[in-house]
C-alpha cells in the first residue's frame, strides 16, 4: 500500500459566513476568526464592529458588521481604509465634515486622519473594510479610553436618552457648521467625475480603464491601494493574466468563476478570492456579478 500522502490544495476562496473558525489546511493568506475587533467585549472595546480578518502581504480586509445605532469612537490609524457599504448607512465625522455612505458607496479614510464610523439607527450596517498593511485592522481611540463603542441617542450606553432616527441624524448634520468639504464618499454605482473638487482619492471612470467588453465600473486610487467596483454583464470575462500586484476580489452580487494555477473555483456572493502577486488567473461571470477589486499600488491597476 502506498504511503504517499496527497498534498492539500491551498485555499484561495474565503466565505465570510464560515469564518467563525480558522480554516483547516493551507491558506493563501492569514485568517483571523470572526470576533469583536476592538477588544474582548463591548465594555472594553472602542467599537461595535464584528468580523473575520483576512491578511495578505499588502492588503487586509474584513466583512464588518455593526448593530444599528452603534459604531466606532473617534480614532486613527496609519493605514488608509476603504469601506464599501453593503447594507445600512454609515455616518462618519472626518476632518471637520460629517458624511453619510449608503449601499454601493465607498467611504475612504486616508491614513492618520481622525474619524468615527457608526451604523445609522434604522438598520444594522454591513460593509467590506479594506486597508493596507502599514497597520492592523483597528486603530486606537483618540481619547485613549477603551470604554465601549460610540452610540447614537437611544442605543447602547445611551438607552436612557430619546432614540434618534436616521432621518434625525441627517437633519442634524445639515444644521452643523460647514466643514472643509473635502470628498470622502464615492458613489461607485454611477460614473465618477474626477473634476468635482478636492478628494481623498484619485478617481478614474470605466472609460479611462479600458475594461474588457461587458465590464464597467470605477476606480479609486489612494495612498497605498487601488479599489475598483466592477459590474460584470452575464458572460463577461477577464482573460487569463498575471500581475505583480496582490489582488482581493470580493463578490458583492452574483457569482464569479476563476481559473488559478491549482484549478477552477467558484466565488459565490459575499465570498472573497485572494490572488497573490504573480499568480496567473482568469475571471468569468456566467450570470453577471458586482465585484469589489483591491490591489496594492506597486503597479497601476490591472483588471
Amino acid at each position: 500500500m502506498s504511503s504517499v500522502k496527497t498534498q492539500a490544495r491551498t485555499q484561495h476562496v474565503y466565505d465570510f459566513a464560515t469564518l467563525d473558525n480558522v480554516p483547516e489546511g493551507p491558506t493563501s493568506l492569514k485568517v483571523t476568526a470572526r470576533r469583536l475587533l476592538s477588544g474582548p467585549n463591548l465594555q472594553s472595546g472602542k467599537s461595535s464592529t464584528v468580523g473575520a480578518v483576512l491578511s495578505g502581504g499588502h492588503i487586509i480586509c474584513t466583512l464588518g458588521r455593526q448593530a444599528r445605532g452603534t459604531g466606532a469612537k473617534a480614532h486613527t490609524h496609519p493605514n488608509e481604509q476603504f469601506n464599501f457599504i453593503l447594507q445600512g448607512i454609515m455616518m462618519s465625522d472626518i476632518e471637520g465634515d460629517r458624511v453619510f455612505a449608503s449601499p454601493g458607496m465607498i467611504l475612504h479614510t486616508p491614513g492618520m486622519v481622525v474619524h468615527t464610523g457608526l451604523a445609522c439607527p434604522d438598520e444594522d450596517l454591513s460593509f467590506l473594510a479594506i486597508k493596507d498593511t502599514r497597520h492592523g485592522i483597528t486603530g486606537p481611540p483618540v481619547d485613549g479610553k477603551h470604554d465601549g463603542p460610540n452610540c447614537f441617542p437611544g442605543f447602547g450606553s445611551r438607552t436612557d436618552e430619546p432614540a434618534q432616527t436616521t432621518a434625525d441624524a441627517i437633519a442634524e448634520a445639515k444644521r452643523l457648521p460647514p466643514g472643509p468639504g473635502k470628498r470622502y464618499v464615492y458613489d461607485m454605482s454611477k460614473p465618477l467625475d474626477s473634476r468635482s473638487g478636492p478628494g481623498s482619492a484619485t478617481v478614474k471612470s470605466g472609460a479611462e480603464l479600458a475594461l474588457p467588453p461587458g465590464i464597467s465600473g470605477n476606480l479609486l486610487t489612494g495612498e497605498q491601494l487601488h479599489v475598483a467596483v466592477l459590474r460584470f454583464a452575464p458572460g463577461a470575462a477577464i482573460a487569463r493574466h498575471a500581475h505583480d500586484n496582490e489582488q482581493f476580489a470580493f463578490v458583492a452580487e452574483g457569482t464569479l468563476e476563476t481559473e488559478l494555477e491549482s484549478g477552477r473555483m467558484t466565488v459565490n456572493e459575499r465570498c472573497l478570492l485572494h490572488v497573490p502577486k504573480g499568480m496567473a488567473h482568469a475571471l468569468t461571470a456566467p450570470r453577471g456579478a458586482l465585484v469589489v477589486v483591491a490591489q496594492d499600488k506597486c503597479l497601476g491597476f490591472s483588471g
